[in-house]
């Protein structure tokens, strides 16, 4: 895909998607100083194939500057599979960013990387992803017959581990995963 079509993309927002929305958040405690996490967060902004698992996802930055992160770059990430998804930058400071989905990607809304005071030697940094499947196939393999979600565990329960390990030389903690399913016809979020 070149640069011109995929920022020709319009963002794929959660109502365009098909089947049940899940919450989904992945957090790990990182024995660090607010100061260091910020520090970790600016190279993940730089890099994030330097925390990404590359056999499962790499990130190609398509639009934007090399040196930064800012808000409208954009992502195609190739996905191990036929899942590559492009994202664009929503939201960017130096604790967090946001990334949204473009048409095309398998999910349909946005994911958000933060780090979190915990105490003064003590960070949590969070993925946390509120999305639908993208069509009646993804669906499938993500709801249905869970294919597509037990990689996406794997995928960033593996990044969250990848940046405690860049922070801590202790042995990482264990990364808490909590899933919600919304009911479609209820409304009704059920924790999985």
């Amino acid at each position: 895909m070149s640069t011109s079509e995929l920022a020709s993309h319009k963002r794929q927002k959660i109502e365009d998607g098909y089947g049940a929305a899940f919450h989904r958040v992945y957090s790990i405690s990182i024995p660090a100083t607010h100061e260091q996490a910020q520090v970790a967060m600016h190279e993940l902004q730089m890099d994030l194939n330097k925390f990404s698992p590359q056999l499962m996802a790499k990130f190609e930055k398509v639009t934007g500057a090399a040196d930064k992160m800012r808000i409208e770059d954009e992502f195609q990430i190739h996905i191990t599979g036929p899942w590559n998804g492009p994202v664009r930058v929503a939201k960017v400071s130096e604790t967090a960013f946001r990334f949204v989905t473009l048409k095309g990607h398998m999910e349909a809304d946005e994911i958000n990387f933060e780090i979190k005071k915990e105490s003064d030697s003590t960070i949590i940094f969070e993925i946390e992803s509120l999305a639908r499947s993208r069509d009646v196939l993804v669906d499938i393999v993500y709801d249905k017959l869970p294919i597509a979600k037990l990689a996406q565990t794997e995928m960033w329960t593996l990044f969250c581990t990848a940046f405690s390990e860049r922070l801590s030389e202790t042995k990482p903690n264990e990364v808490v995963i909590v899933t919600e399913r919304q009911d479609q016809e209820t409304g009704q979020w059920k924790k999985l």
